[in-house]
């Protein structure tokens, strides 16, 4: 009978004890890959809401300025060198090195109009990419809309050009209803709808077709800004901001770091939490290994004895013992890792509130495996020593 065939032979000989060693191998192994599977869909859930609220960089017009200061007092900030954004430039962000991340271009000219007298923000857009990049814009009220139907999606609508969307603010001020013609400087346009009141400054603007605005601030080509979505479940937004920066030297790319902080501290909370619960799971498995293996050297000291007493060496005993923790951790490893997959899978986004689905990572199944074995038969050295140290003289005395 050889070494394996012996220590295989133990296992089957005391089922219970070794039954309730790789139940806590299992709870152990369960729990992290549970934990680390929950922060990995955690981390691609906020990711892709990220990536649909709205845009993660914002270039503006590049210039230099300074503040002036006189007596100790700022007087007025300075700008000069002001350089300008066109369509021009829309080409070069697909163009540019981080063209892969790039969700949604949404150009825009932001001016002044006059209404009765009164100027008034007027936004110029391309309006399918400006609503789907901000989703929470919707309309409370419609032109033609029939009894019964409900206003449409304004990333599905194709604005006509004579006509505009206005905010609730915009729409109190300027008495304008759904349907009014309203006059801006000098120019005839169709209120096409009021939106709902977002409780911000978009709701005391007014939106219209991006080349109707430009023609009427005489400002052909020209834009204020660019928003720019982008994928970012694994791409730093600094990292997209540079490559903008590269693409459009006559822009300056601010990157939205409140949405990417936001983020990583929301992630990095849950991690810690995680990481610290997997620990102390991790140790009670540690100790359950020690103790069962502390105990079961006890109670073989006889046969450990014998085991000396017909030849072998203080190395076979530790061999048997190895043998026999690494058999045991291998299999509840392998059960705690699909254990732990699956209670992520389905339990995962109810307890993290998530919306997506949290992948399998088979991937990971080869280093848990081995992660258990390696820390099981680490933790089994010392009772392992012990039993190879054991006097065989001594131990014959227990038959």
């Amino acid at each position: 009978m050889n070494i394996f065939q012996i220590a295989f032979s133990n296992l089957k000989r005391r089922k219970i004890k070794m039954l309730f060693l790789m139940m806590g191998l299992v709870v152990g192994v369960a729990t992290v890959v549970a934990f680390q599977s929950i922060i990995l869909g955690m981390n691609l859930d906020l990711g892709n809401r990220i990536d649909e609220l709205g845009a993660n960089v914002v270039i503006i017009p590049r210039s230099e300025g300074f503040e002036a200061h006189y007596g100790g007092t700022m007087v007025s900030d300075v700008t000069f060198d002001a350089q300008e954004l066109t369509l021009d430039d829309i080409p070069n962000i697909y163009a540019s090195s981080v063209a892969e991340y790039i969700n949604i271009v949404s150009p825009k000219l932001v001016g002044a109009v006059k209404i009765e007298g009164k100027n008034t923000l007027i936004v110029g857009v391309e309006t399918k990419k400006e609503f789907m990049q901000k989703p929470w814009f919707s309309l409370k009220e419609q032109v033609d809309l029939k009894p019964g139907e409900s206003t449409a999606d304004l990333g599905l609508i194709e604005l006509p050009e004579d006509n505009v969307i206005v905010g609730t603010t915009a729409a109190k001020a300027l008495n304008l209803e759904i349907g009014d013609l309203v006059k801006l400087n000098d120019q005839s346009f169709r209120v096409f709808g009021v939106l709902n009141e977002l409780g911000s400054e978009e709701d005391g603007l007014i939106y219209a077709n991006l080349s109707v605005v430009q023609n009427l601030l005489d400002k052909p080509n020209e834009l204020s800004m660019i928003e720019v979505s982008a994928y970012c479940n694994y791409c730093p937004i600094e990292e997209i901001a540079m490559g903008l920066e590269e693409a459009i030297p006559n822009g300056r790319v601010i990157s939205m770091r409140q949405a990417a902080l936001f983020r990583e501290e929301t992630i990095e909370k849950f991690s810690k939490f995680g990481y610290a619960l997997s620990g102390m799971v991790l140790l009670i498995a540690a100790l359950v290994v020690l103790t069962t293996m502390v105990s079961s050297v006890n109670e073989r000291t006889r046969e450990i004895g014998i085991f000396r007493a017909v030849g072998f060496r203080k190395i076979h005993i530790i061999k048997i013992l190895f043998l026999e923790i690494g058999m045991i951790s291998a299999l509840g490893g392998t059960i705690g890792y699909l254990i732990g997959i699956v209670v992520a899978r389905y339990a995962g986004p109810y307890l993290a509130q998530i919306s997506g689905e949290i992948p399998f990572q088979f991937g990971w199944f080869l280093p848990v495996v081995l992660t258990s074995i390696g820390l099981s038969i680490l933790i089994s050295l010392y009772p392992a020593l012990k039993a190879a140290r054991l006097d065989p003289a001594e131990a014959l005395r227990f038959i």
